[in-house]
């Protein structure tokens, strides 16, 4: 289960949702002006709502529980894949899982519940009656038919009685019914076959494949494997494959299409019976279900984070997952700022001209088995931090051998600007930085006048800092060599953050000393347009329709 996301609406719910973070290890969102002090502020409920719900994050609401269900009504479609949704009264005394029961609500609110001396209103009938929801298995088991948990749990509610076949301490320990000569058969085996008719059948994850190299080929044979022995996938537990040895990226692939989690050991698993050896791989039995955590370590992951512009809902999910699940966070530190607290979370910063050193102690991190997220602004593969961690990794591209490299998309700074003017971006453009820190200015140059000279709209990144000056003056005279006094030229300061401004001028107006590090300049192409809305509001944009020889071409060249 991902992290927690707990909602405050007010300064009661606020203090509470602070003590619940605590307990459940979440991070807590408060209503702007109304709910202070906590890891996020929101100001619209159902974007925030709807947000966190998409992303798969479970949610805890102190409100009245008509609030969270009036949030989430239109995004209902999937029992079995939507994340658990809970209501908890601001005293305190009440948490009502609302959905989720199948991804850990009811567990949720019997934890929250416990810790917090209140009541959790479960209104399930299988669980209250039972202690358990016959469709949600523990970790550690998987239901091969969840179609046909209702019917069982309608006739155990009904009067009828289960017969357990196989080990299932959890289902023995319950309040089901049971009964030697049980209707409702409950199966537990990692062996193929039909489910009982009426009944379930239960795979327990009882089974670890042992690979000596970690490559595609070895996966294929596996399932073949499997298949001759007639024991399910579902019964797989881990996989494991030799410390220090490569992994392949496709076998990394492979093996989380499968669900199937990676172990890196320095030694064979003493534990456990050895059912099946051939080349490449053995397979292993143990008595009841076991966990990868138990066995040695993960192979590690570097995930590189661009947390947007600055404004909190320009955070991409995939992005935030990452955050979320990191171990470590590794960044320039005005970048980790923006970034929530976690507990338990490590975070290692630096100064912003250390990229490559940055990188490299990312990759050292996951190397050790940790999830590292290497943070940027923006998105991190325009001018962040993605490039960096390339350059690291291609300088020595077998020093890392089992870590995984993987980038996530972000929102750039030129697009929340754009955002703000329009469309100024809307046919060719150019992205240039006029920082010569890593790269000489007289290429810069070169640039900018061939962009300039074939009329793409610009979008100029590290205009200028309190030490460098020149060069923006500098690109100002090569643009101007080209385009006309009058061109639409636009000043985004601080977009996204505290104390944001954007203005539009004119190419001859433009004073390059108003220009800081933290602006952005956009150039428009000869053909881009201003206008004012009757609501007084200036407007941006290049049109996505060029004349040529009275013809009008779109970009598609419709």
């Amino acid at each position: 289960m991902t992290r927690p996301a707990i909602l405050a609406f007010n300064a009661a719910g606020a203090e509470l949702a602070t003590r619940v973070a605590a307990l459940i290890d979440g991070e807590t969102f408060g209503l702007e002006g109304r709910a202070e002090n906590l890891d996020q502020t929101f100001g619209d409920a159902a974007a925030q709502t709807a947000d966190l719900f998409r992303a798969g994050r479970p949610i805890l609401g102190i409100c009245a529980a008509g609030i969270l269900i009036r949030l989430l009504a239109p995004l209902l479609k999937d029992k079995r894949a939507e994340p658990p949704v809970l209501a908890l009264s601001d005293d305190g005394e009440i948490v009502v899982p609302l959905l989720g029961g199948l991804t850990g609500g009811d567990a949720l609110a019997r934890r929250l519940a416990a810790a917090l001396n209140a009541t959790a209103a479960i209104t399930g009938a299988g669980a209250r009656r039972f202690g358990l929801v016959l469709e949600s298995p523990p970790p550690g088991y998987a239901l091969a038919n969840p179609e046909s948990a209702k019917t069982a749990t309608s006739d155990l509610l009904a009067g009828a009685s289960a017969r357990i076949e196989g080990d299932a301490p959890w289902l023995a320990s319950s309040d089901l019914p049971l009964a030697e000569d049980g209707a409702v058969v409950l199966r537990v085996s990692e062996m193929a076959g039909e489910p009982p008719a009426g009944g379930l059948l239960y795979h327990p994850k009882i089974i670890v494949a042992e690979f000596d190299r970690a490559d595609p080929q070895t996966i294929e044979r596996l399932d073949d494997a499997l298949e001759k022995l007639g024991i399910v996938p579902q019964s797989l537990a881990f996989a494991t494959a030799p410390e220090g040895a490569p992994v392949d990226h496709r076998f990394r692939a492979m093996l989380a299409e499968r669900a199937l989690p990676l172990r890196l050991l320095d030694h064979k698993i003493a534990d456990g019976e050895e059912i099946l050896q051939e080349a490449g791989f053995r397979l292993r039995r143990f008595a009841s279900p076991v966990f990868a955590g138990d066995f040695g370590r993960a192979p590690g992951r570097v995930t590189v984070v661009g947390l947007g512009p600055g404004a909190k809902g320009w955070l991409a999910p995939e992005a935030a997952a990452a955050l979320d699940r990191a171990d470590d966070l590794v960044g320039y530190e005005g970048y980790l700022a923006m970034t929530p607290e976690r507990p338990g979370q490590r975070r290692h910063g630096s100064d912003n001209r250390v990229e490559i050193e940055r990188a490299r102690a990312a990759l050292a991190l996951a190397a050790q088995g940790r999830e590292v997220a290497v943070v940027s602004s923006g998105d991190s593969g325009v001018f962040g931090m993605a490039a960096a961690v390339m350059e690291a990794a291609a300088a020595e591209p077998a020093r890392w051998p089992s870590v995984a490299i993987e980038v996530t998309p972000g929102i750039s700074a030129m697009q929340a600007v754009a955002s703000r003017l329009g469309a100024p971006l809307g046919h060719d453009f150019a992205v240039i930085s006029l920082s010569d820190l890593l790269k000489p200015w007289e290429t810069i140059a070169v640039r900018l006048d061939a962009a300039a000279g074939a009329d793409f709209a610009l979008a100029l990144y590290n205009p200028a800092s309190l030490r460098r000056r020149k060069q923006l003056v500098d690109a100002v005279e090569i643009i101007r060599r080209h385009r006309a006094p009058g061109t639409p030229v636009a000043l985004a300061r601080s977009v996204g953050r505290s104390g944001e401004s954007v203005s539009v001028i004119t190419l001859g107006e433009l004073d390059p000393a108003v220009v800081d590090m933290r602006t952005m300049i956009v150039v428009g192409s000869s053909k881009t347009r201003v206008f004012t809305r009757t609501d007084g509001r200036l407007w941006m944009y290049t049109p996505r329709v060029y004349e040529l020889d009275g013809h009008a071409l779109t970009q598609d060249g419709e």
